[in-house]
């Protein structure tokens, strides 16, 4: 029965079924990205034939950690190790502007590279002479088969990344997707592509005796605190990244279950309210109220089930189209394994039982007779709104179809809205932040994310003599975690630089020396620290010698130390991130602007209101609005259309009558677009009023000590509000088609 019951509707039952899957497809194609790149960093450690893997400690993911090459030399000396080899993870941009693309650097005849199977061409050992002469034209390069594969690259072949040139010497597989997706070089080529001399990402280690692994963990960390030393097995248990994934994967999860279950729900209802009499046969024929209850919720899990059947086969083709797209999650790779497809098929099921139980519930209180006497449609309900007109009243009716109508795409809306916000709101403190420096340019390492921009200070020193800079000044600008603050902002500034000068010290002095800090006064309330106290980031110690206030969440929650101790720390000796420039004469910046990236091609120079939109972070916040914006209107449309299509049916012969009374087809078109348009507008307001709160209610999160305060501009809600109003066209425009081919006189004999 509950089949038939189903596929009796089979229209509002697809309708459902494809509101549903989308959902589960953004859980299975994030979940599949997150256990891709955990099952390439456990099969990368575990094939490299290492028994150790020593990192830096607290780094957000091995691919940002940063140890000095030397301590591998040292490690070499030791008794207990008989091997090291250093490893160095590139992101870098593949082409001009073009999509994110790993790159590895190793060692070429280190005991790591033995698991690089070639399979076309020769490794980078044979490339290479003993002294390093390369003996091919232009600096060698192996490429995994899938990166060969998605570039339409050949043995001979030039691949330029991140300004520089590199021929392919050979094609590898290892059988493990990250590295298959990637390009390996020598360590010492990696270091001069990403600017990071003499660093690795972090060391494979072999031990002599695997019974000597306590001991030379103790030796490391007394010798090297701030390093982190873990067996290749539990190294993938402190990647920090793949916490953040799931994360998102979660509230994805969370959306999929309330959006899904509200549409769920009023699938359901429509289904319920048609049946009526036909449960109330049921009860008198003698189905008690748990059978009714059961019924309808085997319904609701049927419905969730085929809809989680389709999101896992929509996720599968997500997921291959992002492994050709130039994200940052593409780089990832990705793995689908019997788990994730089980989640998504708990959340379905928790779905199906949120989205059905109200209705089965409701269905199983029908008193027989009174469902006997049930007409259905739209004589269940008088109307007693005397204002907005025939489509008001006509919403007003079945006015839970209408409530849960509203709230699905309110749902989808406010998740447009808090997201947004926050972008927004990073935006502006960005903005604030750099006008607050009071400078005019800010120059960033070409070719490369701003996050892991490194310029030569050599560079900088060559623009400030310029005749027509009046002060530059570096900065290395980072985060790390800490007991008190989960993300701590660490401001690198040489203590008389001219930008440190917007730091107003409240207590105390300003930054004089080395091992001295001056904190923000919001992350010194979160942490508890007070002038002459000491904090530790990472290896170092430093004495809070003031607390200051710029006005700008991004500082105020944060540290500020000296540029070369920062360098220290991020491993970015003689370098730094950004300069931010001041000019004699602000209105001459675009001419310096041009003249500055004409002389030095190795950086991007930008003007200094423009930035904070270039980052990073931003793109990826913005693409992930586009994307919840998408599926807002495919939700939220879905719902639409399955909502306007049961309205029409049930109103067939009302709408007959007015045919016949003279109504052209346009005026029945109009009206049902009215409708839609209107169930729009209020989930679309509905949506911004939940999206507010929802940005509230972060602000509560621990951690954020108001870094970050959401901004709700009138774009914003403008641009939710066309989203709305999207989704209700485009569910409105199917039912309103077919209500016009309604024959008045076939219309006027409907049952």
């Amino acid at each position: 029965m509950i089949f038939a019951n189903l596929f009796r509707r089979r229209g509002r039952t697809i309708l459902t079924v494809l509101g549903i899957s989308i959902g589960v497809a953004a859980i299975v194609a994030l979940g599949a990205v997150a256990q891709g790149l955990e099952a390439g960093l456990t099969a990368m450690t575990r094939s490299s034939e290492a028994d150790l893997v020593l990192s830096q400690a607290g780094a957000l993911s091995s691919i940002i950690s940063s140890v000095d090459e030397s301590v591998g030399d040292e490690l070499r000396t030791w008794p207990e190790v008989s091997d090291v080899a250093g490893l160095l993870f590139g992101n870098v941009l593949l082409g001009s502007g073009g999509r994110n693309f790993f790159v590895l650097g190793h060692e070429p005849e280190s005991f790591a590279v033995i698991h690089f199977r070639i399979i076309e061409g020769q490794d980078l050992a044979s490339a290479l002479d003993a002294r390093g002469t390369q003996r091919v034209r232009g600096t060698p390069l192996i490429l995994g088969l899938r990166a060969a594969e998605s570039l339409d690259k050949a043995v001979g072949d030039t691949v330029r990344l991140g300004g520089a040139i590199f021929r392919v010497v050979g094609i590898y597989e290892t059988g493990d997707g990250l590295e298959d997706a990637a390009a390996v070089v020598s360590l010492h080529d990696a270091q001069a592509l990403t600017l990071q001399s003499h660093r690795v990402s972090m060391f494979y280690v072999k031990l002599r005796d695997p019974a000597d692994e306590d001991r030379l963990r103790t030796k490391v960390e007394r010798r090297y605190p701030d390093l982190s030393l873990v067996t290749t097995s539990g190294f993938v248990d402190q990647e920090q990244m793949l916490g953040i994934l799931d994360a998102m994967a979660m509230a994805v999860a969370g959306l999929a279950v309330v959006i899904g279950g509200i549409v769920m729900a009023n699938t359901l209802f429509m289904s319920v309210f048609e049946r009526t009499r036909e449960i109330g046969v049921l009860r008198s024929l003698g189905w008690r109220q748990r059978r009714v209850l059961l019924l309808i919720l085997g319904e609701s899990l049927v419905l969730s089930l085929l809809g989680g059947l389709l999101g896992i086969g929509l996720g599968v083709l997500g997921v291959l189209a992002l492994s050709r797209s130039s994200g940052m999650l593409s780089i990832f790779g990705s793995q689908f394994t019997p788990g994730l497809f089980v989640r998504a098929l708990v959340t379905v099921v928790a779905l199906g039982v949120v989205g059905g139980i109200y209705p089965a519930w409701w269905a199983s209180r029908l008193l027989p007779v009174e469902a006997l006497r049930y007409e259905g449609g739209s004589e269940a309900r008088g109307s007693r709104i005397h204002f907005g007109g025939m489509t008001v009243r006509n919403l007003w009716r079945q006015r839970t179809r209408t409530t849960l109508t509203t709230l699905a795409i309110g749902v989808s809306i406010a998740a447009v809205v808090a997201l947004g916000a926050l972008t927004d709101g990073m935006v502006d403190a960005m903005t604030q932040m750099w006008r607050a420096s009071q400078t005019d340019l800010l120059a960033i390492q070409a070719d490369v994310d701003a996050d892991v921009s490194a310029i030569d200070q050599r560079t900088g020193a060559r623009i400030a003599a310029r005749s027509d800079v009046q002060a530059i000044s570096g900065l290395i600008w980072t985060a790390i975690s800490t007991e008190d603050v989960p993300m701590l902002m660490v401001f690198g500034y040489h203590p008389r630089a001219y930008t440190i000068g917007h730091f107003i010290i409240v207590e105390g002095e300003p930054l004089t020396a080395r091992h001295q800090a001056i904190v923000g006064r919001q992350a010194a309330e979160q942490m508890g620290v007070h002038v002459g106290d000491t904090i530790r980031l990472l290896k170092s110690s430093f004495r809070v010698v003031g607390i200051y206030e710029t006005g700008v969440g991004y500082e105020d929650t944060g540290v500020v130390i000296s540029l070369r101790e920062a360098q220290s720390l991020t491993g970015k000796h003689h370098q730094v991130m950004y300069y931010q420039i001041k000019l004699h004469d602000p209105g001459q910046a675009e001419e310096v602007l041009a003249a500055i990236e004409a002389d030095h091609p190795g950086i991007d120079v930008s003007l200094m209101s423009d930035w904070a939109e270039s980052m990073s972070d931003f793109r990826v916040m913005q693409e992930m609005i586009g994307q919840i914006s998408f599926l807002a209107v495919s939700i939220g449309a879905l719902g639409m259309l399955n909502a306007m299509v049961m309205s029409v049916m049930e109103r067939t012969r009302e709408i007959g009558a007015l045919r016949a009374l003279g109504w052209r087809k346009r005026h029945v078109l109009a009206l049902i677009v009215q409708e839609s348009l209107i169930l729009g507008a209020v989930g679309g307001v509905i949506g911004m009023i939940l999206g507010w709160g929802v940005g509230q209610l972060m602000l509560l999160l621990p951690g954020m000590l108001g870094a970050l305060v959401p901004s709700y501009s009138p774009q914003l809600l403008i641009r939710a509000m066309l989203v709305a109003l999207l989704a209700g066209v485009l569910g409105g425009l199917y039912p309103a088609w077919r209500a016009t081919r309604m024959r008045p006189v076939e219309a006027l004999r409907y049952e």
